[in-house]
């Protein structure tokens, strides 16, 4: 089935530190003069600058989407995606040389069907986040690659005081900003709405990213989001997933995806012109509507199938 192009989302938009942030580079420092704990960096039009790692920010979305799965859903909805007994791992891939990509995906969990796995790809991409190529922004904003070194000392638990020979210094980031693209294919309409439930729990601070979260590190504010939906065909009068999108009622029910997968369209919605026409949303007010329409009704059916799937699994009815 996902052969087939259903739909696509690219939510776009700029990651802000609202206070400083740190994604710690991992190996051996070479440079003499940097900070113990160093901010990641790559090398972008011959240049080098700090970035945000797609893994690091994907970690993180995921984490958080797993909790809420867990606790909304079931527990078994969000499982670990690196735990397979030899028979669960033999079966998989008996399952996909036979080119049953469907048993695999109807057997995953919803948090493996989402971000993916390593018995199957996911749903949800997203890239590494670079500053602009401008060391400053047309609105004045402070540089990005402006970073600042903070220190920290370690606490003797004992005597409530600092332990001689801890002090140790940071590289972090408390400025400027980092534009992001994020990508969902052939979703299916919860999905969606775990995706935009997960950047707005960011832009609220609920969500940390990098080093030292417990500690007040990591908060960033999502600014000037823009979400493009967009389908095969012709442009539907509503929010369509994959299974309002497949036609073939046994497709459905061997992937585990349900008819009722659509949703009223929004206030705000754009028309996007092309081969794969759809609509654009712009700012929090209107995504907050989308988000508004998926719980309202594919939600309520993702639940459904989530839990009877669950009693499927131990009853094996």
């Amino acid at each position: 089935m996902f052969r087939k192009l259903y739909n696509q989302a690219v939510l776009k938009g700029e990651l802000v530190p609202d206070g400083p942030v740190l994604v710690v580079q991992g190996g051996v420092i070479l440079d003499p003069v940097a900070a113990q704990l160093s901010f990641v960096r790559t090398e972008r039009d011959g240049e080098p600058t700090v970035y945000l790692p797609g893994s690091s920010l994907k970690g993180v979305l995921r984490a958080h989407g797993e909790r809420l799965l867990r606790t909304l859903v079931h527990d078994e909805a969000a499982e670990d995606p690196f735990f397979f007994t030899a028979p669960q791992r033999s079966n998989a891939r008996e399952e996909r040389k036979g080119g049953d990509t469907a048993a695999v995906y109807h057997r995953s969990c919803e948090a493996d069907r989402l971000f993916g796995s390593t018995e199957i790809a996911g749903r949800f991409r997203i890239g590494d986040a670079y500053p602009p190529r401008r060391s400053e922004d047309a609105e004045g904003f402070r540089s990005t690659n402006a970073t600042e070194i903070r220190y920290g000392v370690a606490i003797d638990r004992a005597k409530q005081s600092a332990r001689d020979r801890a002090l140790f210094d940071q590289e972090v980031v408390t400025g400027g900003r980092f534009p992001f693209q994020a990508t969902l294919e052939n979703f299916e309409l919860w999905m969606l709405g775990l995706i935009l439930h997960c950047f707005r729990d960011l832009d609220d601070g609920l969500i940390q990213v990098g080093h030292a979260k417990s500690r007040g590190l990591g908060t960033m504010r999502v600014e000037n989001p823009r979400l493009e939906l967009r389908w095969s065909g012709a442009r539907p009068d509503r929010l369509e997933g994959a299974g309002a999108r497949e036609p073939d009622a046994d497709t459905r029910q061997r992937y585990g995806l349900h008819e009722g997968d659509a949703a009223p369209l929004p206030a705000g919605a754009q028309p996007v012109p092309g081969l794969t026409p759809g609509y654009r949303f712009t700012g929090w007010d209107t995504l907050a509507a989308v988000l508004d329409a998926i719980t309202a009704g594919p939600w309520e059916g993702f639940l459904a199938a989530a839990q009877s799937r669950q009693r499927e699994q131990l009853h094996g009815v």
